[in-house]
Formats: structure tokens, sequence, C-alpha cells
């Protein structure tokens, strides 16, 4: 198991121009139903948990970079076909 929040995976997306205009809840949620739909063991572990670039900055918004983050656990083995999915959004 691995443990993950969403804004790593956001981070991911906004760096390499995916998710245009979609904001970051939606991002999250759809990122949280994959992990689900992959590994039915998945949990989220903490909501709300502040991201490690701070909640100010110009960087910081609604299509932007997250302030929080929801922590999820699930099976590592999932990583390379989520990353293939983060692509698609």
């Amino acid at each position: 198991m691995i443990t993950m929040g969403d804004d790593e995976f956001i981070l991911h997306i906004r760096k390499n121009g995916f998710g245009q205009g979609a904001e970051n809840p939606v991002l999250g949620r759809r990122i949280w139903e994959w992990i689900k739909r992959a590994d039915r063991n998945a949990k989220k572990i903490q909501k709300d948990q502040a991201c490690r670039w701070g909640d100010t900055g110009s960087f910081i918004g609604a299509t932007e970079l997250p302030k929080t983050a929801t922590q999820f656990q699930f099976d590592e083995k999932c990583l390379p076909d989520l990353y293939r999915f983060l692509s698609t959004l």
C-alpha cells in the first residue's frame, strides 16, 4: 500500500498541461473514483491536509494548485495506470 494525496496528482496534471479549465475538486473526485475502481481496498485516510507548497501564492487557485489535499491509501501497483489516466484529463 502507498499513501499519496490528490495534490500530488493535480500537480502532475497542471505541470504537464492536462486538465485545462478543470477545477481541483472535480479532478480530485475523478482521481478518487479511478483509484477506487482500480483498487477496491483503497481508502481515503485524511481530508483537508495542508499542501507542502502552502496556501498562498499566485499558483494557488481553483484551476491551478490546491491549498489542501485528500490523502488516499491504495495498492502502488495502480500507479502506472493511474498516471496514464491523469494524462487523459
